[in-house]
């Protein structure tokens, strides 16, 4: 500390530079200058009369005279050092950010807050425009997935992929331990009969094999079984997984068995008969009572005209002094609501799960690659209702973030130590509660130019500098984020970028050279990036190439973050690298 107004800031972490490889600053530290011998290079000046930040170097530290009312006037009162680009994201964003999260958090820091506030949202973001500053929270909703307790018994891997290969391998070495063994083996056997499968030749039948795990986890340790804890051992057979028509069979058999119950219980026999008061006609409840074909819009405003009757129901009853209907003889489970007919056979799903043929539904866990832009991996989740039945009141399990579930939306890897965000588009499907999910709205942004946005460099490095320097990316962080809005050329070219770098990722994944069409848009943009982009945003000689999928991937992301910066008003006055 110079004086009680002034700090001198010295940035002597360990830092990767151009060349890749680490700073020493513990080699710099000892020949440091006393502050009054210090030769300070640079200033920024402050807006109004906050005063300068004087910048310096000596070898491989950075050292900053710094006024110390800056940190004290920052969002989380957050310590970070303060560089020329960085104060310029400072004096941007410090303050709306403030104001935002003091006039919003309470109502934004949850997805029940949201919703419980949602009208308020929605007439908010008829308000923004293009240059508007806003939160993340405010334009996205989301929360953390469930957990099964027992990801063995519910998940597993497609058959014919590299993991289900490695399941198979597994799945011999499992049974040839077990049949050496003198405990296991006769409960096996057992086991493998009662199921179906031939005992001469254990894994013939697989799903017979299958039927005969998690009997004999129960009966002895996992060590012994030769299982870890994170062993999977389900192959899922493609016919199985489920398909649109399986969402629509869920529904039409979920509408069946709830107007069944509507139409008979004697516990919903007032509600045909007596005078509602809530704006729906004897008419039409009695001629919905006894008609034969209900369409999906009709079922709909039933589903609501009960929920609103059983309240006032029981009002009446309570003057009356008369026994209570409870809510589950509606039938519906908690969290079911028919709403909107499109919703229906989604909704259905969820909280039932699936009647027909199909078992499996896609399953995202965090992605422990931690790939950027999409993931690849052929998981799957038992989603018969049986399974449904149990993880949604088990004890053991979480049921959580189920609204959430069979939507689009975005996620990212929950851990990330000194490098970007990396966030992918998560394509419909269940989702655990490591793979936190956050779905922007689309009437306010893209959600493929939001999933460009952070995967820029720079709003990763808004975080670490002004939100939370942890390696750690949770929700509630990303939350407080700003995003300025784009003008509809911006959110466009964003929605593109994202595009592209999908694609340029499936290629990764499969091994495949990129397309013409693919190698010739990327190229135009590395000529733009060579011409127009900050220095440390052009591509490399190498990269210019465009030898390999990865190639076309690293340019789409320079520009990326060239738009990025753009967007946010710091053009050129990065790189905001350092996380």
């Amino acid at each position: 500390c110079i004086r009680d107004r002034e700090t001198l800031f010295v940035q002597a972490r360990p830092r990767k530079v151009a060349n890749g490889k680490p700073t020493k600053p513990d080699k710099d530290l000892p020949t440091l200058k006393s502050i009054g011998e210090l030769t300070f290079s640079d200033a920024t000046k402050l807006a109004g009369d906050a005063g300068e930040v004087q910048h310096g170097e000596h070898g491989c530290l950075r050292f900053h005279r710094v006024p110390s009312a800056l940190w004290r006037d920052a969002h989380k009162q957050v310590f970070f050092e303060p560089r020329p680009g960085t104060l310029r994201l400072f004096e941007k964003f410090n303050e709306p950010v403030k104001k935002l999260v003091g006039e919003w958090w309470e109502k934004i820091e949850g997805s029940q807050k949201f919703a419980d506030n949602h009208e308020d949202i929605s007439a908010y973001h008829k308000t923004l425009k293009p240059g508007d500053v806003t939160l993340v929270g405010l334009i996205a909703d989301g929360g953390q997935g469930m957990r099964t307790a027992n990801n063995a018994r519910f998940l597993g891997f497609l058959q014919g992929t590299a993991q289900a290969e490695k399941i198979k391998v597994s799945r011999e070495e499992w049974s040839t331990r077990w049949l050496a063994d003198a405990e296991i083996k006769p409960a096996f056997l057992g086991l493998l009969a009662q199921n179906g499968g031939d005992t001469a030749k254990p894994t013939k039948n697989v799903a017979a094999w299958e039927a005969c795990v998690e009997p004999l986890k129960e009966k002895f340790s996992l060590v012994k079984l030769g299982f870890t804890k994170s062993d999977l051992y389900r192959v899922v057979l493609p016919d199985l997984i489920v398909k649109p028509e399986d969402f629509l069979f869920a529904w039409q058999s979920r509408k069946a068995d709830l107007l069944k119950l509507w139409r008979t219980d004697a516990g919903l026999k007032n509600f045909w008969e007596a005078d509602l008061g809530l704006g729906a006609s004897h008419t039409k409840m009695r001629k919905l009572q006894k008609q034969a074909d209900v369409s999906d819009d009709e079922f709909c405003d039933l589903c609501q005209e009960f929920q609103k009757w059983l309240p006032a129901e029981n009002s009446r009853r309570r003057k009356a002094t008369k026994e209570m209907i409870p809510r589950k003889t509606l039938g519906l489970r908690s969290a079911e609501d028919y709403v909107e007919p499109a919703d229906a056979p989604r909704v259905a799903t969820i909280y039932n799960g699936l009647y027909g043929r199909a078992q499996f539904v896609p399953f995202r866990k965090g992605d422990p690659e931690g790939n950027r832009w999409i993931d690849n991996e052929p998981l799957f989740v038992d989603w018969s209702r049986a399974s449904v039945d149990w993880l949604s009141t088990a004890s053991e399990a979480r049921w959580q973030g189920h609204k959430f579930f069979f939507t689009s939306g975005v996620t990212w890897t929950a851990v990330a130590n000194h490098v970007a965000m990396k966030a992918r588009f998560q394509e419909p499907c269940v989702f655990d509660a490591d793979s936190m999910r956050l779905t922007p709205k689309a009437s306010v942004i893209e959600p493929l130019a939001f999933l460009a946005l952070l995967n820029s460099d720079l709003v990763s490095f808004f975080k670490m500098k002004f939100t939370k320097h942890t390696q750690k990316w949770e929700i509630g962080d990303l939350r407080q984020l700003p995003l300025v809005m784009p003008t509809r050329g911006q959110e466009k070219r964003l929605k593109e970028l994202a595009e592209q770098a999908m694609e340029a990722k499936r290629l990764t994944f499969a091994g495949a050279t990129p397309p013409n069409k693919l190698a010739a848009s990327v190229r135009a943009l590395a000529d733009e990036l060579a011409a127009k982009a900050p220095a440390y945003l052009h591509p490399s000689a190498q990269l210019k190439l465009l030898h390999t999928a990865a190639d076309c991937l690293a340019v789409l992301e320079l520009a990326v973050n060239w738009e990025t910066e753009k967007l946010y008003s710091v053009e050129g006055l990065g790189p905001f690298d350092e996380f």
